[in-house]
């Protein structure tokens, strides 16, 4: 399991997705295929697989501030302090970038903003938060997705490898002593399994 696991952990989330989303459809999963394509997709309902019972995860939970359309942070009392969370609907590859691109991230939400107006009597225009809080939602979707594939009960080292997914960045520059080289077990890997 510790193999499969590193074979997953080795790549974007993204990608580890996509994978998951051949092996589901070749184990006839359909729960999973429809999880994979709302986290690839995200939780809009201009993805196929939302429909009127879905509900965004609480693992995409992220703890920011509301600001006005000046940046006037809204500070809020102890007891309704949950008004300063939001579950994210973006879609896995668009949480990756944003997590590389900026140190916050600033979000407009005009159904929270209109509560916040409507029962606080508050205008408020942003929500804004640290891409601290995106790295651990990457972290409890792939935890999500290694427990998924376990309740399929094979092992994901055969799934990664049976599922019909070629490797494309099986050859890679790896750093060394020398500089940067090939990885040659991998061209060694690659060469067998093709004869």
């Amino acid at each position: 399991m510790s193999k499969g696991r590193k074979l997953f952990d080795n790549q974007p989330l993204s990608k580890s997705l996509r994978k998951a989303i051949v092996i589901a459809q070749e184990s006839s999963a359909v729960d999973l295929v429809h999880w994979l394509q709302l986290e690839l997709g995200g939780y809009y309902a201009s993805n196929s697989a939302m429909d009127e019972d879905t509900i965004v995860p609480e693992y995409r939970t992220v703890i920011g501030q509301h600001a006005d359309i000046y940046g006037r942070v809204l500070v809020l009392p102890q007891n309704i302090s949950f008004i300063n969370e939001t579950r994210l609907r973006n879609g896995v590859e668009e949480l990756e970038t944003l997590v590389s691109s900026r140190d916050m991230v600033v979000i407009h939400d005009p159904h929270m903003c209109e509560l916040i107006k409507q029962h606080l009597s508050i205008e408020v225009y942003s929500f804004r938060f640290s891409t601290v809080h995106l790295v651990g939602v990457l972290s409890a979707i792939r935890i999500a997705l290694e427990t998924k594939l376990r309740e399929l009960n094979l092992p994901t080292v055969s799934l990664i490898q049976d599922s019909g997914v070629k490797n494309d960045d099986i050859v890679q520059l790896r750093p060394n002593v020398y500089g940067i080289g090939v990885d040659l077990r991998a061209i060694w890997r690659r060469w067998k399994g093709q004869r």
